[in-house]
This record gives structure tokens, C-alpha cells and sequence, in this order.
């Protein structure tokens, strides 16, 4: 017998699916009545015998009867009762869900010898949960035998003690320290730890060996998760792809803006010129006021010489710019062009990898992560688009204003 996998994972919690109110299509309905329900209690049921009486408590040292609570559930979690899991405001959940599994279904397959065998294990290690456990109140449990591999199903509401408020209440936190786990966020890592080593001793005793685990990849298999990861990496290659390139069109867009006349400054130097071109018109109309003012006109031209030097290195500037953005334009299409290509494939790369990763919450994750990369991406390239248009609407007026400025002389 090979060595198989343990796997202890955390459910979306839907009591309808664990309960067969409705058969998915990984569900073979000729073989639902082999599965085992251990316990199955309604949730309003629940949470009465959990937090009733603690309710009852609580509104009798109330004074105001608007201070008092009608109803746990809904004061809580703002909703009414459900059989899927709700979170609350301050994250606490409606209930958790652990799905528990030995083997995969290549060689624990539901039907077969070993799949008996583990289930088996399964029933067992499900017998001594709630004692184990006293803080979880399991009140749905279920052991699947109709999919392609045993796994249990287990529903439990976390019941902690407190000194203000209601003095029981729904908390992970507190269950876990009341049960000896510590506090902090490996709290419920340590309760894990326990567990599975609780179901790795069921197993070895009836001579199942259990391989090393493999850290997040759920209930995939090596060979699976590794196939997941290579898709990933590759989906982040491109992504930082993507990125580099739209830095460097960043920094050649620096380089356009460069080139880019100082318009405002133009427009100022082009009315001081006019300004002394009238003052200097005016003195050469007296010929007295001519002879007097002799320095003033030589002042006056030495500084009209320089400004139609400057006009027309400014010209020559605004040409270069011109033919830069005109290329940088070219370039920029084609690479606009490469990106739709690359957007299009990722796209398609990331629609099957949701596909293949369905339920897996912690690889959903990622590709989150890898979507959201993609969509700043796009809006960085929206705004470069944007500034490229102003920088070619700007040419434009600076044509306009040439042409206007010629015809005018």
C-alpha cells in the first residue's frame, strides 16, 4: 500500500450540499445512501441550546429594553438564520467548516478497498471529535461516500466564556484558548497539528502509511498542485513583463515631454517682442526723439536680434519634437498592438486556471492577486494613452498658431 495524503482543509459551509438538499455534479446518487450522517441539527436549534440561556442572562440585567437582545444570531450577524456560513463585522463566522480527507482518489478511491479502509479511519476519528473538542459545538456532520473520495463534512459553532457582555458567545479565539491551544494567530495551526496527528495514529493503526505534508496545495496532489504552480509562475512572468514595459514607455514619454516647447513661455516671449517692436516703431517717427534716444534704439534692437534668435531655436526644437513624437506614435501603436495580444492571453490563461481551481479558496487567492496586477496595469496604460492624445492635441494647436503666426507677417 502507498503512502497517502492526510487533508484538513476549511469548507464554504453550505449545510444544503453536506445534507444532499441539492446533488451537485461531482455527486453519484446511486451511492448517497452509503453516506454516514453523524449529526444534523438545524442551525436555529444550534444556536437556542448554545447561546440561549446566555442570552436570557444578559437581558435580565438590562434596565432599558432596548439594550436587550431578541435574537442572537440576528443581533450578531445582522441577518437572518442561514445554512451557509455568514461573517459577521468583526470577521466572526456563522459557523466553520473542516473537511477532513485520507488519500486521493487515485488510490482511495470511493468504492474501493482502500476507500472502505479510509473511511473507516474517517468514522473513527469523527467519533471522538466532539469530546476532543468541547468548546466546537458540532451540530452538522456528515461523511460523504458518494463523491470520488471519502471525506468528512464537520459544521461546529466556537462557544468561548467572557466576563463582559454576553458571558457566552461565538468566538474562534477564545474556544481555542479555553481548550488549551494559547492565543495569537497559530492558535488554530496548533489545534490543526493535534488534530492531524490524531488521524495519522487511527491510520497507522490499521496499517496505513501517511506521507509527509505538502504545504498549501489542498487536497491536490503533488504532481497536481506543481502543474498549478508552473501556470502560475508563468502568469506572473507576464504580468511583470507587462510592467516593465510599461515603465520604459514611461521613461521614454519623460523623454517626449522633454522635447516639448514651453508653450506659456513662447506666448510671453512672443508678446514682450511685439510690445518692443511698437516702442521701437514709435521712437523712429520723431526724428529729434530719434538722435535723443539713440542708446534706447540700440538697447531696444540688440534685445529684438536675440529674441528672434531664441524664436528660432525654438522652432528648431519644436521640429525635432515634432518628428520624435510622430516616431515615438509609430512605436507606441505597434506596441499597443503586442499588448492586446498578451491581454488576450491572459485573459484565456486565467479564465482556465479559474476553471481547474473551482473551490481551492487559498489558490483563488493568488489568482486574484494576479488579476488585480493585470487591471492596474490597464489603468496605467489608460493614462498613458491619455497624455499621449494631450501631447498630440498640443502639436496640433502649436501647428495651427504657426500657420497663423506666418500668415500674419
Amino acid at each position: 500500500m502507498t503512502a497517502k495524503s492526510i487533508s484538513f482543509c476549511q469548507g464554504k459551509g453550505s449545510l444544503s450540499h453536506n445534507n444532499r438538499e441539492f446533488v451537485a455534479k461531482n455527486v453519484d446518487s446511486n451511492r448517497t445512501k452509503d453516506n454516514i450522517t453523524f449529526i444534523s441539527e438545524p442551525i436555529e436549534k444550534a444556536y437556542q441550546k448554545c447561546f440561549g440561556g446566555a442570552t436570557e442572562r444578559y437581558n435580565a440585567r438590562q434596565k432599558r429594553k432596548d439594550r436587550q437582545i431578541s435574537d442572537y444570531y440576528e443581533n450578531t450577524f445582522k441577518h437572518k438564520i442561514c445554512n451557509s456560513v455568514i461573517t459577521a463585522s468583526d470577521k466572526r463566522k456563522s459557523f466553520y467548516e473542516d473537511i477532513v480527507q485520507i488519500g486521493t482518489m487515485q488510490d482511495s478511491g470511493a468504492g474501493t478497498a482502500d476507500g472502505e479502509l479510509v473511511a473507516e479511519c474517517l468514522k473513527e476519528y469523527m467519533n471522538g471529535f466532539q469530546a476532543r473538542n468541547p468548546n466546537f459545538y458540532v451540530f452538522n456532520a456528515v461523511l460523504h461516500m458518494d463523491e470520488a473520495t471519502p471525506h468528512l463534512h464537520i459544521d461546529y459553532i466556537p462557544i468561548g466564556h467572557y466576563k463582559r457582555g454576553l458571558d457566552t458567545q461565538n468566538g474562534l479565539a477564545q474556544a481555542l484558548k479555553e481548550m488549551g491551544f494559547g492565543s495569537g494567530k497559530d492558535a488554530v495551526n496548533r489545534w490543526r497539528i493535534r488534530e492531524r496527528e490524531i488521524l495519522e495514529n487511527i491510520c497507522r493503526q490499521r496499517g496505513i502509511e501517511i506521507s509527509e505534508p505538502t504545504k498549501s496545495r489542498g487536497s491536490y496532489s503533488v504532481d497536481e498542485y506543481k502543474k498549478l504552480q508552473k501556470r502560475l509562475e508563468s502568469l506572473n512572468q507576464d504580468v511583470d513583463r507587462l510592467n516593465a514595459e510599461i515603465e520604459r514607455k514611461k521613461q521614454e514619454r519623460q523623454k517626449i515631454l522633454h522635447y516639448v516647447p514651453d508653450y506659456d513661455k513662447r506666448d510671453k516671449e512672443e508678446h514682450e517682442l511685439l510690445c518692443i517692436c511698437s516702442e521701437f516703431d514709435e521712437l523712429l517717427k520723431n526724428p529729434f526723439v530719434r538722435w535723443k534716444s539713440k542708446d534706447e534704439l540700440l538697447e531696444l534692437s540688440s534685445k529684438m536680434v536675440k529674441m528672434v534668435e531664441n524664436a528660432q531655436t525654438a522652432r528648431i526644437y519644436a521640429e525635432a519634437a515634432q518628428a520624435e513624437i510622430f516616431h515615438e506614435n509609430q512605436k507606441l501603436g505597434k506596441y499597443l498592438k503586442e499588448l492586446e495580444g498578451i491581454n488576450s492571453v491572459l485573459k484565456r490563461n486565467n479564465s482556465e486556471l479559474k476553471a481547474e481551481l473551482q473551490e481551492k479558496s487559498e489558490i483563488l487567492d493568488t489568482i486574484d492577486r494576479t488579476n488585480h496586477g493585470a487591471v492596474m496595469m490597464a489603468e496605467r496604460q489608460l493614462v498613458f494613452e491619455k497624455q499621449q492624445r494631450e501631447i498630440a492635441e498640443n502639436q496640433r494647436k502649436e501647428e495651427q498658431r504657426k500657420r497663423g503666426y506666418k500668415i500674419g507677417r
